[in-house]
């Protein structure tokens, strides 16, 4: 185990503490017997990483004997014991991280925290780049993150919100210096939330309706996101004027926050036209009633009186034009404000805001009429009305006496509109290309899945009729790969009315996905066909760009890491030339997920190894389900999250990143490829070719059981089939259940060992993770897998497997250890991740941790398989536990 710097050693103290409160809760409410049965699991499993190759086989032996012995009814708390530890050791690493960040904050810090804002323009300003193009630069850039849905976030939000409040104790513990009598008290409270997650059940009774992953989401944007996108113009305004020595000048927010659940109908039958509307409904309900309590809350602010500080003329002739057109609220109002100017103008504007509130609200009853024109309709109107009131504190001499607050409000609405965050849709192309072809004369009827999108388009429709464009603008298709799957979802658009004729475009943008290695290859030419299409390009023209989509999921799971890494490269500097040669903008969307399998990984590193101009058209990204939690639980985590994606995004949009020269990367992408293909043919051949595979997989991982885990509303699979229909995200997550982890590592050994044989093999492949960010990116990824993973216990798993595929299971092996080796003499390390310390502590502490539930989850599918029953809730606890011990699941 790495050794703990002393900057660390709060972090062991935390998590000491928690540890220590937790066995005081297992004591109390379950006995000493469970204790003792806890502590002596323990015990073994820290013996199995320790000592000599016999000693560790020979705890390893105890261990598993010992939980086979374990009667059903104690399986239970065993696992739930050490899974609640694990919720107690993400928080204290939560809290350590937020802790690490403030530590570079301070007065007494040598220097900024490495990837913030502040670190990455004081690196631009010693790369030679001039104040005036960060400036610019940072006017330009825009961020989006799409959040989603998750079916491998396994944890309840009852529980989160537990976690939430035990991370304000902590905090308070650092930052306060607490009494002797308010230390007592901030210690029982943290003994009363880990009794009361001890006493809460983790599993859901039933998996989740559509509606509750909705609230999930939106939970993240109303207590975490809508104030900290709202202050990053300060946090750009602060660290520019640090580094640069001058004043940055207006900036907007850079950040936009869409999400697509309860508009993602890719696989999932339950978003209905229905479920789709509903969402629409509840975004802007909950964004107008948001943004109504921060104006109140400004009002209460802006007392300024007439007497004291003069209105402008422009602020008076819009408070008679509010009068003219509220004469219910002026009737009301009027008295109530006479004198304060500014105030008065903020009570129109939330009453603009509550007349649009009661209209939503009353449509989900059935009852609403027109939208009154009184209302606020698009953000646009509000934005207008904010901008007036900074014009007028201004020349009333109150700059400082409220403008903030109000840009604060005004970034809110840049950032998220009138809705709490812009809801985008995705469907399969197949239905849409089922959904035009009925719109033929003579037509065949639509599927269920074309008759579906043609009902969504209808209610999108009557939502942009209602709140303009932001409500939904945005319609991906999955599984996209011909121009004609595009052409047809653009002429359902048009023909469902969502057309701007004065413009000559759709009021939606049509986004292809491309997923699989084929269509990956085949997007160049799909956007050549469609530029060449005369009404297709005027709409683009009038839109201002063309968005695609890149998977780094399915093509992942069907060709492996290396081949889809290239893949996925390659697609993007071909995208980005058919783009720039036809003249039309482009905007890449990165469908990234947590795992590295899924193109995961730190986040600042995959920006900056995009190949050049990639993020020209600014950069989106989909922010998965699963990392929420440990990405925006808090408002801290939230901006060292935003300030590493601006970070990688400024520096890649100057070109400021270290990068090899033109003829180095033809070279290296050469190299790549050929990697690629050598690690392909490596994967196909286990995964897809080899007839015991599939056996092996169902056997040796939980993957039907990760099926009946309701933890999520969309099924695992996008239709009946095999294994080609099983969606990347249980693919992965069985897998690291298993403690493989075999799709973010998978050929990659072979690769590198045929490629180091031959002349000059070996030196250039140092060369490229010296020079190239692409490939660093890449092998530190798998560098972090294969340390994350354990072959032994991987191997307890594959003993339930049929005796027929053993010899599969020693291949998978013998590459794992080649792959370990191959990487280790690449990177230098004697030891995996022996460059990133903090990693390899973190994987050190958890792991011995983990290991006693993913033995007790091997005896549990023993026992299923062979008939026992009663096995599944344990199962599913343990799915939940090594979830949470893990991290990056799927």
């Amino acid at each position: 185990m790495a050794r703990m710097r002393p900057v660390d050693q709060p972090l062991r103290r935390d998590v000491r503490l928690l540890g220590r409160l937790l066995g005081e809760v297992l004591v109390e409410q379950e006995g000493q017997a469970l204790f003792d049965l806890e502590e002596e699991v323990r015990r073994l499993a820290i013996q199995r990483r320790r000592g000599p190759l016999a000693g560790r086989r020979a705890s390893a032996a105890e261990l598993a004997e010992l939980l086979k012995k374990l009667p059903l009814g104690e399986t239970e708390p065993v696992l739930r014991a050490f899974s609640v530890y694990f919720q107690l050791v993400n928080l204290a690493e939560q809290h350590h991280r937020i802790r690490r960040a403030r530590a570079h904050a301070s007065v007494d810090s040598p220097g900024p925290q490495r990837g913030s804002v502040e670190a990455t323009l004081l690196a631009l300003k010693d790369a030679g780049i001039s104040a005036l193009r960060v400036r610019e630069a940072l006017r330009a850039m825009r961020v989006t993150l799409t959040l989603t849905a998750h079916p491998t976030q396994a944890v309840r939000r009852t529980l989160l919100e537990k976690l939430y409040r035990m991370a304000g104790l902590l905090e308070e513990r650092d930052r306060c210096e607490l009494t002797p009598r308010e230390s007592a008290d901030n210690l029982e409270s943290l003994r009363e939330e880990i009794t009361t997650l001890w006493q809460t059940d983790e599993l859901r009774r039933e998996r989740p309706t559509v509606g509750d992953e909705v609230k999930n989401v939106l939970w993240y944007v109303e207590e975490v996101l809508a104030g900290e996108v709202a202050e990053l113009p300060e946090l750009l305004a602060w660290a520019f004027e640090r580094a640069y020595g001058e004043p940055l000048g207006a900036v907007d927010t850079p950040v936009r926050i869409h999400s697509w659940v309860g508009g993602d109908m890719d696989g999932n039958p339950l978003v209905t036209p229905e479920v789709f509307a509903d969402t629409l409904r509840a975004h802007r309900a909950r964004g107008l009633r948001m943004l109504v309590h921060e104006l109140e809350r400004l009002g209460g602010m802006l007392s300024q009186s007439d007497r004291h500080a003069r209105p402008s003329e422009e602020l008076l002739r819009s408070l008679e034009r509010d009068a003219a057109e509220l004469p219910e609220a002026e009737r009301r109002l009027g008295p109530r404000t006479e004198g304060e100017p500014w105030r008065r103008k903020l009570r129109f504007m939330e009453e603009r805001l509550n007349q649009a509130l009661r209209h939503v609200l009353a449509q989900r009853t059935g009852e609403a009429g027109a939208l009154p024109a009184g209302a606020y309709r698009t953000p646009e109107a509000l934005l207008a009305d904010l901008d007036l009131l900074v014009r007028s504190l201004e020349e009333a001499k109150a700059a400082r006496a409220g403008v903030r607050q109000v840009l604060r409000i005004r970034e809110r609405v840049c950032a998220l509109g009138l809705s709490l965050a812009e809801l985008e849709a995705r469907v399969p192309a197949e239905d849409a290309v089922s959904a035009a072809a009925s719109l033929e004369p003579g037509g065949p009827p639509p599927t269920e899945g074309g008759r579906r999108l043609l009902e969504v388009l209808a209610r999108l429709k009557e939502a942009q009729a209602e709140a303009g464009e932001p409500a939904c603008r945005t319609l991906i298709l999955s599984m996209a790969s011909t121009a004609e799957d595009v052409l047809a979802a653009f002429r359902c658009v048009k023909h469902a009315g969502l057309w701007d004729a004065r413009r000559g475009c759709a009021t939606v943008d049509v986004v292809p996905l491309f997923e699989q290695l084929g269509a990956l290859d085949g997007g160049p030419q799909v956007l050549r066909t469609l530029f060449a299409d005369p009404e297709y390009r005027r709409h683009l023209d009038a839109r201002g760009a063309q968005e695609v989509m890149v998977g780094y999921s399915d093509s992942g799971k069907e060709v492996g890491l290396l081949a889809a890494s290239a893949a996925l490269y390659r697609a993007q500097v071909a995208l980005t030339e058919v783009s720039r040669e036809a003249g039309v903008p482009l905007r890449l969307f990165h469908g990234r997920g947590e795992s590295v399998a899924r193109g995961g990984g730190p986040a600042q590193e995959a920006i900056l190894a995009l190949p050049p101009g990639a993020v020209a058209g600014g950069y989106k990204a989909t922010e998965q389900g699963e990392a929420l939690d440990h990405k925006y639980a808090r408002p801290e985590l939230a901006r060292r999250t935003l300030e590493l994606v601006l970070g990688g995004v400024l520096q890649h949009h100057l070109d400021a990143q270290p990068r090899p020269s033109a003829e180095d990367e033809l070279a290296f992408r050469a190299a790549f490829d050929t990697l690629a293909e050598t690690g392909r043919v490596a994967y196909r051949a286990l995964v897809w070719d080899d007839p015991q595979f599939l056996a092996l997989f169902t056997a040796a991982t939980p993957v039907e059981e990760i099926s009946a885990l309701p933890i999520g509303s969309r099924p695992s699979k996008r239709k009946a089939g095999g294994l080609e229909t099983l969606r990347a995200i249980p693919w992965v997550f069985s897998w690291t259940q298993n403690r493989a982890i075999l799709p973010g590592w998978y050929g990659v050994g072979s690769a590198l060992e045929a490629f180091s044989k031959a002349p000059g093999g070996a030196a250039l492949l140092k060369r490229m993770y010296r020079m190239w960010p692409f490939f660093k990116a890449v092998i530190d990824n798998v560098t972090m897998v294969l340390a994350k993973s354990d072959m032994a216990i991987a191997g307890r798993y594959a003993a339930l497997a049929p005796a027929a595929t053993r010899a599969l299971w020693r291949r998978i092996q013998k590459e794992h250890r080649r792959t370990r080796k191959q990487v280790k003499k690449l990177t230098g390390e004697a030891k995996l991740l022996d460059h990133n310390p903090q990693l390899q502590r973190a994987i050190s502490l958890r792991n011995p941790y983990v290991d006693p539930m993913s033995f007790l989850q091997v005896e549990l599918l023993r026992r299923k398989r062979e008939g026992v029953g009663d096995c599944d809730r344990p199962l599913l606890l343990s799915l939940n536990g090594i979830a949470a011990g893990m991290r990056n699941t799927g």
